[in-house]
């Protein structure tokens, strides 16, 4: 395998797992351990790492070392309330149909499953991010979904209703209904403000 695809395929896996929740919040992420594990060489793990850190899944306090982040109460609220700006400035682009309505997950088919439901909302977020006409607006709520993928599945844990929230959120937005979805995706945001320091509980972060 070329340089460039073992690089390509040690960052796809460790942005996955990532994702997942694989690592806790504040493990410590060791190339060498993970180059084993990845069947690489440190240098790709390492590389990765580094892409990571730059998009803001993966932190190097004082560039010692690499670690799963470690998210605080205000960060995360402060992450929950820049995803709804954008959100809602997608809404309000002008743009009135949707440009990837068929991309969109049937919510229906994530059923109660936290995993499943963490990715129709990212994907369901990316439908809505496509309501903007700006490639930069569109690829910034996706940095956004990748940095929340994680706590998006610890969600459901504490909102009963997940699944009815996000297949409302999407038929608004199929319907084109801009008011009714500008509504439902700030009342979907400031729940989830209100329970930033439980959900941030049930991420299990490292004593």
């Amino acid at each position: 395998m070329s340089p460039g695809a073992t690089f390509e395929r040690v960052y796809l896996t460790l942005k996955e797992e990532l994702g997942s929740g694989r690592f806790r919040p504040g493990e410590q992420l060791e190339p060498a351990v993970l180059s084993e594990e990845l069947n690489s060489s440190i240098t790709p793990v390492r590389d990765a790492l580094h892409r990571l850190v730059g998009e803001r899944l993966v932190q190097a306090p004082r560039n010692d070392g690499f670690r799963a982040p470690l998210l605080t109460e205000a960060a995360l609220r402060d992450l929950y309330a820049w995803n709804l700006q954008l959100l809602l400035m997608a809404c309000r682009s002008g743009r009135n149909t949707p440009a990837k309505t068929q991309d969109v997950i049937d919510v229906s088919a994530a059923g109660g499953d936290a995993a499943q439901l963490a990715l129709a909302a990212n994907r369901l977020f990316a439908g809505i991010a496509s309501l903007s006409p700006s490639a930069e607006h569109q690829r910034a709520i996706g940095a956004l979904s990748d940095r929340l993928r994680a706590v998006r599945q610890a969600e459901p844990a504490l909102f009963a209703n997940a699944a009815e929230e996000l297949g409302a959120l999407e038929s608004a937005f199929i319907q084109v209904d801009l008011p009714g979805l500008r509504r439902l995706l700030s009342a979907y945001h400031r729940a989830r403000a209100r329970r930033v320091s439980a959900l941030l509980d049930l991420l299990q972060p490292l004593p």
